[in-house]
């Protein structure tokens, strides 16, 4: 007998295999990392302001290239994946007619409430 606790016995043909919005970030993340490291090669080829002599002329060459080209990619690999994620189209998305969900409840207007303060400087004497 089958109960609603038990795992499908095979796999689904209209599901993709494993977790797509995991390979989502990791796709836009690797594309967005190579963007990254392109964009460091471009700014040493560029070389604004003597960034590459700066770099080639001092003792820490490798660990400077590595902090570049890791920064570069992690930073932008992390943008390209964040907005691929946000601008994925949503399962609600291509329904008409006003936003479904909440409870649609009044809220009440805040009013400020005025709160009596004592001034610092009437307690404090002037230096001056």
């Amino acid at each position: 007998m089958i109960s609603p606790d038990d795992p499908p016995s095979e796999e689904s043909p209209t599901e993709p295999k494993g977790n797509p919005i995991a390979w989502l970030i990791v796709r836009h993340w690797l594309l967005g990392g190579l963007l990254g490291i392109a964009c460091a090669g471009a700014l040493l080829v560029a070389d604004p302001m003597g960034l590459r002599e700066l770099l080639v002329r001092s003792d820490a060459l490798v660990p400077g290239l590595a902090m570049l080209f890791v920064g570069f990619g992690t930073t932008f690999g992390g943008v390209v994946a964040a907005t691929a994620v946000m601008f994925e189209k949503k399962d609600d998305d291509d329904k008409d007619g006003p936003p479904s969900g909440g409870l649609r409840g009044r809220l009440s207007s805040a009013q400020p409430a005025l709160v009596p303060v004592r001034s610092a400087r009437a307690s404090v004497r002037s230096r001056y």
